[in-house]
């Protein structure tokens, strides 16, 4: 079982060149599909490799402890604190979306 971030690094370098949709499949076949996941209509989805992680609607899956990307809620915020590397690596910021700042509203466009 892989223990470090350093060891997956070593692993993937080992692979040689891979495609980023190859290397994060790879990934979570290594340590595990990420907590960090997007989410519609009651499906949930890895946020590194994209598959199906989850189904709500026949309420077979519990969306516990994980980051909804997009999400800026104060539960998506703690949850994402507690997460650890494992989680947290090839996955983008799940708040990138939300953390933007608004449009600025120029008077000088008005007519």
């Amino acid at each position: 079982m892989i223990q470090t971030e350093q060891e997956l690094r070593e692993k993937l370098e080992a692979l040689g060149d891979l495609d980023e949709n190859t290397r994060n499949s790879v990934v979570c076949s290594l340590i595990g599909h990420s907590k960090i996941q997007s989410s519609f209509w009651g499906y949930f989805n890895c946020g590194r490799c994209r598959a199906q992680v989850g189904d709500s609607l026949g309420g077979a899956y519990r969306a516990e402890n994980v980051v909804i990307i997009g999400h800026g809620c104060s539960t998506c915020r703690a949850n994402f604190e507690a997460l650890s590397w494992r989680d947290k690596i090839f996955v983008p910021d799940p708040f990138a979306e939300v953390d933007q700042p608004e449009p600025q509203h120029s008077e000088e466009n008005e007519d």
